[in-house]
């Protein structure tokens, strides 16, 4: 079994061949094609921003401006401007190479390089020799453009209307998610224009729901909503193109489908412990299968992990407080959620544990709606959090590393505590807001009854009414429900036919106590093991102290 290619790996396969097809391009001996080296630019700065790679993203669009120059002077291509240009194509392949080892060395490399290419694609750029012209607008979409990426995300969002009515009625159905995806690849190489923002990030949360939602046994309550507002977003989108050539940047339908992502996929809250379904006292719960393999408990995170999740909070931390819109930030928050998820789980270690506890805290702020919030503060928490973790190594004292996290988490609750709070609607506001809504008492009271027409003398109505109606219905109730009528004392509640049990009796007493006892034991047992607090295990020892007078008591 082949393993897969990772973002790095990928992204350095696709630029090369790129950087090779515009070498053939610029080294030609004749000029370059100038729609093919505009084509080649804008896949190559595509490709970084997909992997991620940002400085290499910002050299190709400098590669990208050049390309554009040429295509408006394209009788002009000296042997200058060709040896520049390879020479910038070589300085790509050695970014490219660097991708793995990134440091800030190559950043400063790509910086230059893109500020030569911007010299380059300025007033002495290939054939200008006019006065600087004034600042290019925003490039327009053509007709032909817009009216492809309208249809295509119309489609889109009508293949994502039926996968959210097909969630509703069946959750446990995927082949409309799968033709969601294909219906998706149609616009993932243009929707890496520019123009076409936000298009591209929610055509990414789209496919990690997705993606998600493929690997679940079962999908989070309310994923139906998650879909049908994607749906809503694309509709917007694809309407906006039609008729302005540009979506909006931070439309609300946008905005509510990545704060609904996170919502829903932040913590899972219809999932419970298989142990709450079985009483408290039974010995054997539940048993692995002999048929099925067991697998081993996960491997606790040593040092090196616990260092590596410090750096991708601190990482994250950056990302999120550097996000463009609230829809980029949500779905920067969207990916962390599969970090804090596999720092959840316990841990005997002090700081490993302290970690399940701050990512919990996390999950639940984050379902709360804290980043809408507070972000400044939801990021602060994330950076002292992965600064705490990255000093595992050098720090002797574990213990006070897991307590300084836990107080970061603590202060994460508070955050989330506050949101709760907003989101509470004050009682007044349930109240009517004029007088005149306020329907008089006396209007509900029944119509007063009419006289009941007069019948004439000679027809005879035969119908019961009144109380022989009643005793005629009692009676039919009596012969449905039982053989035989009950005695009058026992409608009225007196005599009944088994005496009363005393209400001693329905106590714990002797052994029934002990063993009762020893019940309530091993539960406290198991939340002690859970870490527990004092106050959700106080109703257990109440009730273990109160056993105890009546274990010594005689049966």
């Amino acid at each position: 079994m082949t393993n897969p290619l990772g973002t790095a790996d990928f992204f350095a396969l696709e630029a090369g061949e790129c950087l090779d097809r515009l070498e053939q391009l610029v080294t030609g001996t004749v000029p370059p094609a100038a729609e093919e080296f505009l084509r080649m630019a804008r896949v190559l700065r595509g490709s970084a921003l997909m992997a991620g790679q940002a400085p290499i993203a910002k050299a190709a669009a400098s590669l990208e401006a050049l390309a554009r120059t040429y295509r408006s002077h394209s009788p002009n291509w000296d042997s200058a401007t060709r040896e520049q240009a390879a020479q910038a194509i070589e300085e790509f392949r050695l970014l490219v190479r660097h991708v793995r080892e990134w440091n800030e060395g190559d950043s400063e490399r790509a910086g230059r390089l893109g500020r030569s290419l911007d010299s380059l694609a300025g007033p002495q750029g290939p054939g200008d020799t006019s006065a600087s012209p004034p600042p290019a607008a925003p490039m327009e979409l053509n007709a032909g453009v817009r009216a492809f990426v309208a249809r295509e995300g119309a489609l889109i969002a009508s293949a994502l209307d039926r996968a959210a009515r097909m969630l509703r009625a069946s959750p446990a159905e995927r082949e409309p998610l799968y033709n969601v995806i294909r219906k998706m690849q149609s616009l993932r190489g243009l929707a890496e224009l520019g123009e076409l923002a936000p298009l591209p990030d929610i055509l990414d949360g789209i496919e990690l729901a997705v993606g998600d939602l493929t690997r679940l046994f079962a999908p989070p309550p309310g994923v139906d909503e998650v879909m049908d507002a994607a749906a809503q977003a694309l509709t917007r989108i694809s309407r906006d193109v039609a008729e302005r050539g540009r979506p909006e940047a931070d439309a609300e339908e946008a905005r509510r489908f990545t704060e609904l992502l996170v919502r829903a996929f932040a913590v899972e809250r219809d999932v419970v412990p298989i142990e709450t379904l079985y009483y408290a006292d039974d010995p054997a719960p539940f048993s692995h299968p002999v048929a099925q393999p067991h697998f081993a408990a996960p491997e606790p995170l040593g040092p090196l992990e616990l260092v590596s999740h410090g750096e991708h909070l601190g990482q994250s931390a950056d990302l999120i407080r550097l996000a463009d819109s609230a829809i980029q930030r949500d779905l920067r928050l969207y990916r962390l959620l599969g970090t804090l998820r596999s720092a959840a789980a316990p841990s005997a270690d002090p700081v490993a544990g302290a970690l399940g506890i701050f990512a919990r805290s996390a999950q639940e702020a984050l379902a709360a709606g804290v980043a809408t919030r507070s972000v400044d503060d939801l990021v602060e928490r994330l950076r002292e959090a992965g600064e705490l973790l990255r000093g595992v190594v050098e720090s002797d004292d574990r213990m006070l590393i897991s307590r300084r996290l836990l107080d970061v988490a603590h202060r994460l609750d508070g955050l989330r505590s506050e949101a709760e709070s907003d989101a509470v609607v004050p009682i007044e506001s349930l109240t009517y807001d004029a007088e005149d809504d306020v329907v008089p008492i006396e209007s509900l009271a029944p119509a007063p009854e009419t006289a009941a027409p007069t019948r004439p003398a000679n027809v005879q109505d035969d119908r019961p009414s009144g109380l022989e109606l009643t005793f005629r219905t009692f009676g039919r109730l009596i012969k449905e429900q039982a053989p035989t009528s009950p005695t009058f004392s026992a409608l009225l509640g007196g005599t009944a036919e088994e005496a009363p049990v005393p209400i001693g009796t329905l106590c714990y007493r002797g052994h029934a106590a002990l063993q009762r006892a020893n019940a309530v034991r091993d539960q406290i047992a198991v939340e002690l093991g859970r870490d527990a607090s004092l106050q959700s295990i106080q109703p257990l020892l109440q009730e273990l102290l109160d056993l105890v007078p009546l274990a010594l008591a005689e049966p």
